[in-house]
């Protein structure tokens, strides 16, 4: 089924707005973003506190409810250590690249890789995302505006080294959430990895795979995304496909985990090994991020290059490692990967070949130990957001 990114959600924008000093925050100086945004957000009642220097903002970069970033300033943002914060978004004018004497494709990647600096949850191009922009503002219209923590929901997990299980511990930590009456769902961004379908063993399951959202200007409402999306045994997910070779744009990626993380529970990233400004972004926006690693010296030495990378995002970093009785032992690998604390899970070589034979991969103690200690971080980050 083929569904495209909707550019009018239901916006059921009714209620009163906040007393708040400075409720939106938007740091720029370019005259047709602030006009941009103003015709925005000022019918909604919306007060918008303007400011053309990232010093200057600084003294309410915190205190306000939501901040808009023009990419005039994205860079200078990043410069001056703008801390990362929840609900922070970049914006542009799709006409700002020709006035600045670059490219489309290189005014992009800067902005990119500035939103990725500043932990923005996505980059919006005015005029053709005005609806994503009310709807994600939407609820600071109501009169008890949310409180939340980007991101506290979504857990990713992203193999050490080749070959370590990563797949395998996403879809078990999806399927242990779910009972313990959690809804959960589990989103493949591995293009090249075969799909998690068939770890699944699922994949004869009809639904929504990657090629089948359509790039639009626009939020991907969170009842759309459960309704596309494929289930078995109760877990939902969105695999890659076999079939189709087009790369996914990182636009469509950051408004399907939006989605995901409106519509589930918990939002488990299946992420591919690489360094890129999408696995970036997800990262950042991420509670944390689980390394999973074999006891073997090649994978302990991946993984530990790899995860100096995951910490300079700022996230916090799990190492489990799935080890055997050939490899390392526990207090070697501990003091090779530098955490004493790591999680250690025997392998079972039936984890990996049973989809193989078209069967999902059983659940064992040592993964059910594991994943709820990961799933109390996430029950935790929730009372913290409805306190």
């Amino acid at each position: 089924m083929k569904f495209a990114i909707n550019k009018y959600v239901d916006l059921a924008l009714g209620g009163a707005m906040s007393d708040s000093t400075h409720i939106l925050l938007l740091v720029t100086a370019d005259s047709l973003i602030i006009n941009s945004v103003r015709g925005i957000v000022e019918p909604l009642g919306i007060d918008v506190q303007v400011v053309a220097s990232p010093l200057i903002a600084r003294d309410i970069w915190e205190s306000s409810a939501f901040v808009l970033v023009g990419s005039d300033l994205a860079g200078e943002c990043v410069a001056n250590l703008a801390p990362r914060r929840a609900h922070l978004i970049v914006v542009h004018i799709k006409e700002q690249a020709n006035g600045e004497g670059l490219t489309q494709p290189n005014f992009e990647r800067d902005i990119w890789r500035h939103a990725v600096a500043l932990g923005a949850e996505n980059v919006l191009e005015l005029p053709a995302a005005d609806f994503w922009l009310v709807d994600a503002l939407s609820p600071f219209v109501s009169p008890e505006p949310i409180k939340g923590i980007a991101g506290s929901n979504v857990i990713s997990v992203i193999g050490g080294s080749g070959g370590a299980g990563a797949s395998t511990f996403a879809v078990n930590l999806a399927a242990i959430a779910l009972g313990q009456g959690m809804t959960s769902v589990v989103i493949d961004l591995d293009r090249f990895g075969g799909g998690i379908d068939l770890i699944l063993g699922a994949e004869e399951v009809s639904g929504t795979r990657w090629p089948d959202i359509e790039p639009g200007a626009g939020r991907i409402a969170e009842d759309t995304l459960r309704a596309a999306l494929p289930k078995v045994n109760g877990v939902t997910f969105l695999s890659q496909s076999r079939t189709a070779s087009g790369e996914v744009t990182i636009e469509v990626i950051a408004a399907v985990v939006d989605a995901a993380r409106r519509a589930f529970d918990l939002v488990v990233l299946d992420l591919p090994r690489e360094h890129s400004e999408c696995n970036d972004l997800l990262i950042g926006q991420s509670l944390l991020t689980c390394v999973i690693t074999r006891n073997h010296v090649r994978s302990i030495a991946a993984s530990i290059s790899l995860s100096q990378w995951v910490r300079k995002l700022g996230n916090q970093t799990r190492f489990v490692v799935i080890s055997d009785s050939k490899g390392l032992g526990l207090p070697d690998v501990c003091g090779a990967l530098g955490d004493p604390g790591l999680t250690e899970i025997p392998f079972m070589p039936a984890m990996t070949t049973r989809a193989d034979e078209g069967d999902p991969p059983g659940i064992n103690s040592g993964y059910r130990d594991v994943c709820q200690v990961l799933l109390g971080e996430v029950r935790s980050q929730h009372s913290k957001s409805a306190a």
